[in-house]
Parts: C-alpha cells; sequence; structure tokens
C-alpha cells in the first residue's frame, strides 16, 4: 500500500488497544431498532468499547469507533454525522482514492484470503460487510466478550433495517445512488455467512466470545442469546 495517507494511519496502530475489554457492535439490522427503546441499551458505553457501523446511530450517541467499507456511505444524508463525529473513523483502503475529507481517518487493506479464511499473521480486516470487518478488528484489540446487535439477516415486520421504523422525517435519504435492492443485499448473505463462520474459529484462536444479541437471527455461527442474558454476562442487575 504506497499512498502515505495508509502508512501514517493504518488500523494496526489500533491492535491491542482494548485488551480484555468488552465491545459492542452495532449492525443496521430491524432488531437493532427494538434494542434502541431500552433503557440498557443507552446505558452499553458504560461497560465496553461501541463500534458502529450505520452512520445514523452516532445522531443517537456517540460511538467509540465507526468502520465502513464501501465508500457509498458518503451518498447519504446521515455522511454529516460522522463528519461531525469526534470518534475514530476507520475505512476500507479503496477509500484513499477519492478525494474528499478523510482527515485522521485510519484505513484498513483487505485480508489476502477468501472470506471463508482467517490467517492470524495476515494483516487487513474481513472485507465482504462492515459487521465482519467490525468483529474482525475487536478481535485484533483484543477485546474479551463481543455483543454484536443488529446482525439479522431478515426483515421485521417488513422493514430491513434499523432505521426503517424512524419517523419519516427523521429516516436517512440517499442524495445518490446508495445501496441495492433488498433482494440483491440478500444474494450476497451467503458470503456473509462464510465470513461470521471463519470470525467464529479466530475469536476461539484470541481466546475471545462474540454473542450475537438476537436469538431469532439467521446468523447462528455465534452464540445468539437475549439482551437480558447480556446483563448476566456482564453482571449488571
Amino acid at each position: 500500500m504506497g499512498d502515505i495517507r495508509y502508512k501514517m494511519n493504518t488500523y494496526t496502530q489500533l491492535i491491542d488497544k482494548h485488551k480484555g475489554e468488552n465491545c459492542f457492535i452495532y449492525g443496521a439490522g430491524p432488531s437493532l431498532y427494538h434494542h434502541m427503546q431500552s433503557k440498557f441499551f443507552k446505558s452499553l458505553y458504560k461497560y465496553g468499547i461501541v463500534i458502529v457501523v450505520n452512520s445514523a446511530i452516532i445522531a443517537e450517541k456517540e460511538p467509540s469507533f465507526w468502520i465502513s467499507c464501501d465508500h457509498l456511505a458518503t451518498n447519504w444524508t446521515w455522511w454529516k454525522n460522522v463528519k461531525n463525529s469526534k470518534c475514530i473513523k476507520l475505512v476500507r483502503s479503496s477509500w484513499l482514492k477519492y478525494k474528499d475529507n478523510q482527515d485522521g481517518f485510519f484505513y484498513f487493506k483487505p485480508r489476502p484470503t477468501s472470506e471463508d479464511l482467517i490467517s492470524p499473521e495476515d494483516e487487513g480486516l474481513c472485507y465482504c460487510c462492515s459487521v465482519s470487518s467490525s468483529i474482525d478488528f475487536s478481535l485484533q484489540m483484543g477485546c474479551k466478550k463481543i455483543f454484536v446487535l443488529g446482525l439479522d439477516h431478515k426483515s421485521i415486520d417488513g422493514k430491513h433495517h434499523f432505521w426503517q421504523f424512524f419517523d419519516r422525517k427523521k429516516q436517512p435519504r440517499q442524495l445518490r445512488p446508495a445501496q441495492a435492492k433488498w433482494e440483491v443485499q440478500k444474494s450476497v448473505f451467503p458470503i456473509h455467512m462464510k465470513a461470521y463462520e471463519a470470525l467464529e474459529k479466530f475469536s476461539q484462536y484470541k481466546k475471545s466470545k462474540i454473542y450475537n444479541c438476537n436469538p431469532e437471527s439467521k446468523v447462528n455461527c455465534f452464540e445468539r442469546i437475549k439482551m437480558e442474558d447480556v446483563k448476566k454476562i456482564l453482571g449488571v442487575k
């Protein structure tokens, strides 16, 4: 990777930064909206770091990290949330070819292996989707208990993403084409599943634990639990 910005701001500077800590990853699935209604959800930042992949959630609470694989994220009205946020922003190295303002961003290159393989010695993150990148990143930062919210791979009440439950005036809008139709999104889910299965094996190598906080999720390679179980694991009464 020849770009000086990558050399100066590679994600590897953050490896082991949160060793032994808890991590909460917010995906974009519809179950996240239901979590957002609880008082406990609003307090999760007290119990570990928070990584978000969807910029709409930044307006609710400042996260620790924001991660994206896809430059199309800049085509949404919510992009201003990212630019204004003080969180650490991490994007795939493919963003380097764009001229927009990326001051202070960290970059990661995709792993050199296929989605179903992870070599602990390799530099890079899983690359098929931002949630897989986030899980990989949390493991490399040394997090021990990783709770993923909004990882559904299914619709709930006809909604595919959490923000679709928002009042229409508060929903993010596409300024330019930014998101494929739902049927197209579902067509790549099998690739995502391969990455999640590889990440589960990687977590065992790292002696960490990944939990999927939707017991009805179609992603079943991680232990699926309820939010009540999260409280028990964290020792919260």
